[in-house]
This record gives structure tokens, sequence and C-alpha cells, in this order.
């Protein structure tokens, strides 16, 4: 077991759904906790949610190399260190490739693949020294297709591939790394906003998902439980486990069952 009691954990992403439910389970848990986010009027609401000596916030561009070193600084300056990264910042998009715009698709790489990267790389000499754990949110995306995101399943295939040889370059270090594979989170209101440029938007705004939707409260505490059980990977409620095995069983069939479920969403 790992136990979260005093560790120092960053939640990326801190301000949407999941982010404020990851915080309330760690600090539930008795970790401290560091909420960093791009959003400071969210940050600051999620202080009169939350509150207490054990949570400190902070305003942070995930796609700004040189903003993830300032924050890793002033956060190791404040509680002398960092036990655990959580990699939850994220954007995704509702459009076909062949229709979206760069600057959208290139956004959501920026965000949601080098954002984890410039934060990780910021943030690991400190978990190394302290063995602790990076935590990623990846998706059925990453180990899938999903109709009409182009860029956030790249994004998502990609953050797999650098949490998995993270994981392999750190072994010896006994730093852990734990890939998390949620299917469908409702972490937003369904309705997206119309001015959401080229398409992008926070995930959990999907409107068309097979299975039941899950809540964030129930998947921070899932994600806890992994993280307190040194797991390498969570597939994160019983459609992403049928998403895993049907996927590699009969990709046809996942592709065919995938497309008729979200295309509808995107081409509406």
């Amino acid at each position: 077991m790992y136990p979260l009691a005093d560790r120092v954990v960053l939640v990326t992403g801190a301000s949407g759904g999941l982010g404020k439910a990851l915080c309330a389970e760690l600090l539930g848990k008795g970790a401290r906790v560091v909420a960093a986010d791009v959003d400071e009027q969210s940050l600051a609401q999620l202080v009169e949610e939350l509150g207490g000596d054990r949570l400190k916030t902070h305003r942070l561009d995930v796609t700004d190399p040189q903003a993830c070193a300032r924050v890793v600084e002033q956060v190791i300056a404040e509680w002398s260190a960092i036990d655990v990264l959580i990699n939850n910042a994220g954007v995704t998009h509702f459009s076909r490739f062949d229709v979206s715009e760069l600057e959208g698709l290139r956004r959501v790489i920026d965000i949601n693949l080098l954002g984890s990267i410039n934060v990780t790389q910021a943030a690991l000499p400190s978990i190394i020294q302290r063995r602790g754990m990076v935590v990623g949110l990846s998706s059925v995306a990453g180990f899938s297709p999903l109709y009409g995101r182009s860029a956030y399943s790249a994004s998502k295939h990609g953050l797999e591939g650098f949490l998995s040889t993270l994981r392999v370059e750190l072994a010896e270090t006994g730093v852990r790394v734990l890939t998390v594979c949620p299917a469908f989170i409702q972490t937003q209101p369904v309705q997206r906003p119309a001015s959401a440029p080229q398409g992008v938007a926070r995930p959990g705004q999907a409107s068309a998902t097979a299975g039941r939707v899950m809540m964030p409260g129930e998947a921070a505490a899932a994600i806890v439980t992994a993280m307190e059980r040194q797991q390498r990977r969570l597939l994160l409620g019983k459609v992403a486990y049928f998403a895993w095995f049907l996927s590699r069983l009969s990709p046809r069939l996942y592709e065919w069952v995938m497309v008729r479920q979200t295309r509808g969403e995107v081409e509406s």
C-alpha cells in the first residue's frame, strides 16, 4: 500500500469536475493538495468549497514549460517536496479530422500530451527523491480509436506511450506510474458552449456515450484507491473494460459499435 496521508500531491486541471473531486478525495485521505489550473476564478471557488490549511492553489498553464518549473519551485519552497503528480489537465474536440482547423488540433495535443510532459519533467526530481508517484489521466481513446476525436485520441495514445516508458525507466528508482483509462465521466455540462474554438472543449461534455455515466466523485475514489494500491493501470468503469477487451479481440466490431454510438453527436 502507498499511504497518502501527509503526501504532497500536485493536481493539474483541478478546477474541472474530476479535478475538484480528486482534490476532495485526497484531502479526505490526509494528503496536502496543490490544486493547479489556468482558471483562477474556479480555483478561488475551489478554496471556498474545500478550504483548509492542507490545500494550496496555483494558476498554471501546463503548455508553458517555464510556468511549470516556477510552480514546482514554489510548491517545494512551501511544502519542501512533491510526492505525487496527477496529470489531469485536458481538453477534447468534436470534429472530424478532414474538417478540423489545425489550431484546434494542436491545442488539444499541446495541453493533453505536452502539458503532461512539461509538468512531469519539472516535478520529477522531487518525485524521484521521495520515491513517489506519477499519475496520468488517459482514456479509452488512448488505446482505441474514437470517431471525431483525432487529436484527442492522438494525445492520449501519446500519453500512454509516455507513461509506459516512464514506468520502465523509473522502475529502479521506486517511482510508481499509474495510467488511468476512463470511458466517460460527466464532469461538465452536457451542452457545449457555441464559442468553443474549433470544437475544443473540456472533457466530460459528450452527450452520446455507451453504458452508465460515471460521476466525478465515484471516479476520484476509484483513482485514489488505485494509487494506494500502486496499480499500473486502471480501467475506469465497465465500458472501459468492455472497450479494452473488444478492441483487442475484434477491432472491426469495436469500431462499428463505437462509430454507431458517437458519429451522430460529432456530425450534428
